[in-house]
């Protein structure tokens, strides 16, 4: 009974702050009111702030965020557009990520992604997410990704070769592009035997779509369910079954292929015939050793540890569908925003270049390489820092939690905006300020890690991040090293968050070969 009582004159009490919260009581007001609920306020945004606020949001919700939380503090409650309770500041997102962890799963907001890659282990939880992690894990240990890197180098070449002929041209790149078209061409030539080219561009072009129309469902306040025939819900649902006819058509090659039979016969495995093996090799992507397996073939024989039981048909289609959505679109928006953020700071992209030509020379890089790309990797991380490919996740509370005076109830939604995180004024000095050195081995000790979390922590960290670094690091030093590029226009470039943070017009700029060094 005294336990009923006191939560009941807590929820009160904060319903109470909330609403004068929203009638304009100031900030300094409120933490009177609160003495003894602990060092976080929660509040109601005001109704007519939201409202005129509105079309912002749903154009520019990781700006919007930053507006709310200066003007409202850490913790606040949304209710047009996407109603959450969000909290922002690290040591919230600590208790979520890591104090309490089972108690937030994955939000509604997963639920957009379903119709896209089914149960694929970016939308899962519960058992089905850990096995699915335990069958993944191994593939992207630190002490394994580096089977990737020729893949990496190969692709490097080629995007090298057709900037040369830009350069010969004087042409312009549209860099955002080819970075898609990059890193897609990296991830198939990981996963697939077989060449990924052909259909790199359907995959691409499906998965736009796609997450163009599943960020407007989510912001829609549920006026857009995936369910309404919209012209736009019926070109989403066409290009997933687009994709889904590409990735198993990949998948029956890459098995075919795996077990020593023809790709195209559509029957049995079977020896190769004359010239058949001829074939199947100049099939493998460039740079892929002869006999090494792709990471198809292990996720084919891959065995839960706990349980012995392999992949289902489904659960291979998802997991490969959240591979390549989570692989490639990531690594792409990093490296273009590098790209963007070196034009602007010559001097930081002179760092660059002095250290990429110290290390890598005129080579391809090495496995030995990477560790000695210190600068470079700090210039991705602060990159990441000001331009998180995930401007921010979502949870959903199981049942009622406290923490530090803030009360969230049971079935609440909670976001953690990263995007905001990483510039919060209170954890980093001159927040939108673009200084690689904040991450310098000297000085990246004292970053709070739950301020700064492109990857997120612990349970649910991103299982590809080594993958990730090896490929960001390697191609921003390659690609500095071997290209200058200038901007077409100056200027700002601006944010247009979707579920990832991408570029609000096109990165196009004019690549200039570099005269080798000597």
């Amino acid at each position: 009974m005294k336990s009923w009582i006191g939560d009941a004159i807590v929820g009160a009490h904060m319903d109470y702050v909330e609403e004068l919260s929203g009638a304009g009581v100031r900030s300094g007001q409120l933490q009177a009111i609160c003495i003894g609920s602990g060092g976080f306020v929660r509040r109601k945004l005001p109704l007519f702030e939201e409202l005129r606020r509105l079309s912002t949001f749903r154009s520019n919700y990781a700006e919007d965020t930053r507006h709310h939380h200066h003007r409202h503090g850490d913790v606040f409650v949304r209710r047009l557009g996407a109603r959450s309770l969000y909290l922002c500041h690290p040591r919230l997102a600590e208790h979520v990520f890591r104090t309490n962890v089972l108690n937030y799963p994955k939000g509604r907001d997963y639920d957009m992604l379903r119709p896209l890659i089914g149960e694929g282990i970016i939308v899962s939880d519960g058992e089905v997410w850990a096995r699915q992690r335990r069958l993944l894990a191994p593939e992207f240990r630190l002490n394994q990704v580096g089977r990737y890197l020729p893949t990496i180098n190969a692709e490097i070449d080629l995007l090298s070769d057709q900037w040369r002929a830009a350069a010969a041209a004087g042409a312009s790149v549209n860099v955002g592009q080819d970075m898609q078209n990059f890193a897609l061409r990296v991830l198939g030539g990981a996963i697939f035997r077989s060449d990924f080219s052909r259909e790199a561009e359907v995959i691409g072009e499906t998965l736009e779509i796609c997450l163009v129309q599943g960020t407007k469902q989510m912001l829609s306040m549920g006026l857009l369910p995936p369910w309404l025939p919209t012209p736009g819900n019926l070109r989403a649902r066409a290009a997933e079954q687009r994709l889904n006819h590409s990735v198993r058509g990949l998948i029956a090659e890459g098995r075919a292929l795996s077990r020593g039979g023809c790709p195209f016969s559509g029957g049995a495995a079977r020896a190769p015939g004359p010239g058949e093996a001829a074939t199947q090799a100049a099939a493998k992507p460039a740079g892929q050793a002869a006999g090494a397996a792709d990471l198809l073939t292990r996720m084919l024989d891959a065995k839960d540890p706990d349980t012995g039981a392999g992949m289902s048909e489904q659960q291979l289609l998802d997991e490969i569908k959240s591979l390549i959505l989570a692989g490639h679109e990531t690594s792409a928006l990093v490296l273009s925003w590098a790209l963007y953020l070196l034009a602007r700071h010559p001097r930081i992209e002179a760092r660059v270049l002095e250290e990429s030509r110290r290390v890598l020379g005129d080579q391809p890089a090495r496995l030995e390489d990477v560790d000695s790309l210190v600068f470079t990797r700090q210039v991705l991380l602060e990159t990441m820092r000001l331009y998180p490919p995930v401007p921010g996740v979502t949870r959903q509370a199981l049942a009622d939690d406290s923490v530090e005076g803030v009360e969230i109830r049971a079935g609440e939604s909670v976001t953690i905006p990263l995007y905001l995180l990483h510039r919060h004024p209170e954890f980093w000095a001159d927040p939108d300020r673009f200084d690689p050195d904040r991450f310098a081995p000297d000085r990246v000790d004292a970053i709070d890690p739950y301020s700064y979390l492109p990857f997120l922590r612990r349970r649910r960290a991103c299982l590809g991040e080594h993958f990730a670094m090896l490929e960001l690091v390697v191609a921003l030093a390659s690609i500095v090293s071997r290209f200058s590029l200038a901007r077409v226009d100056e200027g700002e470039i601006g944010i247009r968050p979707i579920s990832t943070l991408r570029m609000a017009r096109p990165l196009v700029m004019r690549p200039r070969e570099r005269v080798p060094a000597t």
